[in-house]
């Protein structure tokens, strides 16, 4: 499983080649909740360190 990505420009302004990618075995991973637990975590963290003072 996988699939074949075309040649693009990077942020920096260098071209990547295509080449093809091999989607087996990784797992997608949604931003939004990837965020939501950032959020959370940076929230009990500064909890944490406000009842330790």
């Amino acid at each position: 499983m996988g699939y074949y990505r075309k040649g693009h420009f990077r942020k920096d302004g260098k071209w990547v080649s295509g080449h093809y990618v091999r989607t087996f075995g990784t797992k997608r991973r949604k931003g939004k909740t990837q965020g939501c637990a950032v959020i959370f975590f940076g929230g009990v963290i500064s909890l944490l360190l406000f009842l330790l003072k």
